[in-house]
């Protein structure tokens, strides 16, 4: 079985792509955000100025590929994210220009469970 076989994690396809442009030259930058906090939602933004051929990868703790796309060469590219069906965990979001990584953005899931004990007294 390939660690593709099942994606666990997906791209919603929103995708906002931005021309090139001639601005100034700027370094790649990558954030994740998580526009609802109870969700597990989340929206990745790549910075491109260089227009450079990228791949994302969404690797779990023990390494394993879940998610693997190739990015489009544009200055700005956001998509969002789903990753409802993953398992409490650390996950990575890996930007690689062929072989190089050149960013990495680390998520946590956790899940927290309350214990409400309750008390009577028999009569």
């Amino acid at each position: 079985m390939h660690a593709q076989d099942k994606s666990f994690a997906y791209n919603n396809r929103f995708v906002a792509e931005q021309p090139s442009s001639e601005a100034p030259k700027k370094d790649l930058e990558v954030e994740i955000s998580q526009p609802v906090k109870e969700s597990l939602n989340f929206t990745l933004a790549v910075t491109n100025p260089d227009n450079e051929k990228l791949t994302l990868y969404i690797k779990d703790s023990f390494n394993n590929t879940l998610h693997r796309e190739v990015l489009p060469a544009t200055v700005r590219f956001e998509a969002r994210y789903n990753l409802q069906s993953l398992e409490d965990g650390q996950y990575i979001f890996e930007i690689r220009n062929g072989k190089n990584k050149v960013a990495e953005k680390s998520i946590g899931i956790k899940t927290q469970t309350m214990v409400n004990r309750l008390v009577s007294v028999e009569k």
